[in-house]
């Protein structure tokens, strides 16, 4: 079984270089794509298909299509729930869901590519920037059927202009579709927290300055603010994870006049924007000083020595030991790191440090809110038209609502005067399960826009983690790095630039925190970043904002 295997995957890597050398890719090709559609119309039944009105087509079709989720006793198949189930009935369009789990994902969905049997669409997250790139041919652009069958979508365009931008590739066309979320969702990705307890205590005040902190985590660490006659404190802890900002030390770096983009694009982690110019934060001044202020930290054991060996297990064991250890974290919410009772009772909200220059801020992720490459049309798919109409019925906003808040009747209720109300989940339960095993949840196209706060309620964490935002908001990084959109070129070259650079700049950062020397060793630093190509990144970077921004 082995040898067979070894020879099948040998083929299929084959086939996939044989592909590379003639597959069709966005850069080669200059308006293929609307003759696509065009050619599309032609092979759908025009009397079947109904450009407006209900049902959608008059005789039943079925669309196969592939989405990356997990089905199992705590998720549902997309198959199972009602309001999508509700959509086929209204609308004479059946779905032959392909779920495919998260560790057979991309072996799949490539072997798909190479093979060309592909479904009639994608949804949700699973198709990248690059999967479009490079296999152009194998999706419809959704220009003209946008203007012609999609009246939901032309509002979203009209009402958040944003939302096109991130969608239009670099040759004009849309490929794929967003995700907005607008209501009661964070585009920033940490709270910061203080034991209140503690604080009290000791008879300190909230601390609203870095050196103001500092004084404070001394005192965590030499006075015993948890009365258990032991010096075993930990006055903050932190957990960093490349390329994401949640527990992280990079919600420090605003306080020092720096922002570290930390987004779901591997490209662009580390970028910020000042005076209308896009900078690689980790070569600036202020990033250096903040790794000062860090390795401070660090060096007099104020902070925990194991932020960049431990592991989120170990991290949540700390922080709920019943010893109460904890003086200070970030997180998505405080009760995410401590539990809800102790939020509740030991810990406020810490609101941004102000600095020793007078920086105060509190950086915002660019694809927190808006995403893209939540739905494709293949070149596969018989019913352009008709599958446009249904995607179109996600944006509609109970559709919207039923996607990212849960579905009424079970995890929402919708009222007689248009209002809705999110249940808090089952005790046994986190509300993260409970919603992502009932609906799509983040992985899935859809909008809801700010203006849906004036008819919904939102569950208990949610609601928690909205209070903590709009905390900040005042001090939210004013210019961001939006989530562009790359040519072939531009990603390929990306690609080979900015792993080894985020590489370097993950061994150094951990190295300049934990050893200090950062005076001593920061030409050399920047020397080498050069030496991978940032300069050349920086280009790319730099042009591809100054498209966007157009």
């Amino acid at each position: 079984m082995k040898k067979i295997s070894a020879l099948f995957l040998s083929v299929v890597m084959l086939a996939v270089l044989l592909g590379g050398c003639s597959r069709p890719t966005l850069e080669g090709i200059e308006s293929t794509g609307q003759e696509e559609v065009s050619s599309m119309e032609n092979s759908e039944d025009s009397s079947n298909f109904n450009p407006t009105g209900y049902p959608i087509v008059n005789q039943p079709i079925t669309l196969r299509i592939a989405v990356n989720r997990t089905v199992d006793s705590d998720r549902k198949s997309l198959a199972e729930i009602d309001y999508l189930n509700d959509l086929a009935k209204k609308t004479n369009i059946n779905i032959e869901w392909i779920e495919i789990g998260p560790t057979a994902w991309n072996e799949k969905k490539n072997l798909m590519f190479v093979s060309g049997d592909l479904p009639d669409a994608f949804l949700g997250e699973g198709i990248s920037d690059m999967d479009i790139l490079t296999n152009v041919q194998s999706f419809i652009p959704m220009n003209d059927l946008i203007d012609n069958y999609a009246p939901n979508i032309k509002e979203c365009f009209e009402k958040e202009q944003e939302l096109k931008k991130v969608v239009t590739s670099a040759d004009g066309q849309i490929y794929s579709l967003f995700r907005y979320r607008g209501s009661y969702f964070p585009n920033t990705m940490d709270t910061m927290a203080i034991n209140k307890t503690w604080l009290d205590t000791l008879g300190l005040e909230i601390p609203t300055t870095t050196e103001e902190y500092y004084e404070v985590l001394k005192k965590f660490k030499e006075e015993d603010p948890n009365g258990n006659g032991k010096a075993d404190e930990i006055p903050l802890i932190l957990y960093h994870q490349m390329g994401n900002a949640t527990n992280s030390e990079a919600n420090f770096f605003p306080a020092f006049g720096v922002y570290d983009n930390t987004s779901y694009s591997d490209t662009i982690y580390h970028l910020m924007v000042k005076d209308g110019n896009p900078l690689f934060t980790p070569a600036q001044d202020g990033y250096k000083e903040a790794l000062k202020y860090l390795h401070r930290l660090y060096k007099e054991g104020l902070m925990d020595p194991e932020i960049f060996t431990t592991s989120g297990e170990a991290y949540n064991a700390k922080c709920q030991d019943s010893e109460e250890l904890i003086g200070s974290f970030t997180a998505w919410t405080i009760s995410n790191s401590v539990g809800f009772e102790r939020a509740e009772k030991d810990f406020v909200q810490l609101p941004p440090l102000k600095g020793p220059n007078g920086d105060q801020g509190w950086t915002v992720v660019n694809d927190m809110r808006i995403g893209r490459n939540m739905f494709e049309i293949t070149s596969s798919n018989k019913y352009p038209e008709a599958t446009m109409r249904w995607i179109d019925e996600w944006y509609s906003q109970d559709m919207s609502i039923q996607t990212f808040y849960g579905p009424y009747d079970v995890m929402t209720e919708k009222n007689e005067d248009g209002t809705v109300i999110a249940h808090e989940p089952p005790e046994e339960l986190t509300y993260g399960m409970w919603r992502w095993g009932n609906c799509p949840a983040d992985s899935a196209p859809y909008a809801c826009f700010p203006e849906f706060e004036d008819i919904l309620t939102p569950a208990k964490q949610q609601m928690d983690r909205d209070v903590f935002q709009k905390a900040v908001e005042p001090y939210l990084q004013k210019e961001i790095y939006p989530n562009v959109m790359f040519s072939l070129e531009q990603m390929n070259t990306l690609k080979k630039i900015m792993p080894d650079i985020n590489s370097y700049e993950e061994m150094m950062r951990a190295k300049f925190i934990s050893e200090g020397n950062i005076d001593e060793q920061w030409e050399e630093y920047l020397n080498q970043l050069n030496k991978l190509g940032l300069s050349e990144a920086m280009n790319i970077f730099i042009d591809a904002y100054n498209n966007y921004m157009e």
